[in-house]
């Protein structure tokens, strides 16, 4: 796109004029983007709000179903399950009363679970395998639990994470 040269004949006020009517449109056309921006942050919000209001009903719905039944007649969670639940009640924060509500189980059943987390052998909550190369298959699943359960943690901010835990090394090979 050429440039199209001024009037010879425009006084200085009109060329500052012009400047300004550009400068104006442009930050006219920002406002417009902008709000236009978040109209879209705004709809999106909204279904969001929507989808977890929904979600919350389908919960209640199902709670309310399993909490009828004693604790001796309701399914058990798998071994992964509770690893799964215990690795919520972490990224949560929950007390084991909170956890135990949530998953419809007794609190005097989730500690059993953490406590098993340290033992070793046949009899381990989750069998982890020997790891082959450099990181273990454990950072490996733990960074998809952690890209699972914090989505907005990106790769920079999972690795600052594990090398503060000690289950990578800092630096970089």
């Amino acid at each position: 796109m050429g440039s199209a040269p001024l009037p010879r004949g425009w006084k200085n006020h009109i060329k500052s004029s012009l400047l300004h009517a550009i400068s104006l449109a442009t930050a006219a056309l920002t406002v417009a983007r902008s709000r236009s921006a978040t109209r879209g942050l705004r709809a999106e919000l909204e279904r969001a709000t929507n989808e977890i209001a929904l979600l919350r009903e389908e919960l209640e719905i199902k709670d309310s179903r399993w909490s009828r039944l004693s604790s001796r007649k309701r399914p058990h969670y798998t071994p992964i399950q509770r690893m799964r639940v215990l690795q919520l009640r972490a990224a949560r924060g929950w007390s084991y009363e909170q956890a135990a509500a949530v998953f419809v189980v007794g609190e005097q059943t989730l500690k059993p679970w953490l406590r098993r987390i340290d033992e070793e052998g046949e009899s381990a909550l989750v069998q982890l395998s020997e790891p082959v190369n450099r990181f273990p298959d454990f950072v490996r699943y733990l960074v998809r639990q952690l890209k699972a359960l914090c989505p907005t943690m990106g790769k920079v901010r999972i690795a600052q994470v594990l090398a503060r835990a000690g289950c990578i090394s800092a630096q970089r090979p």
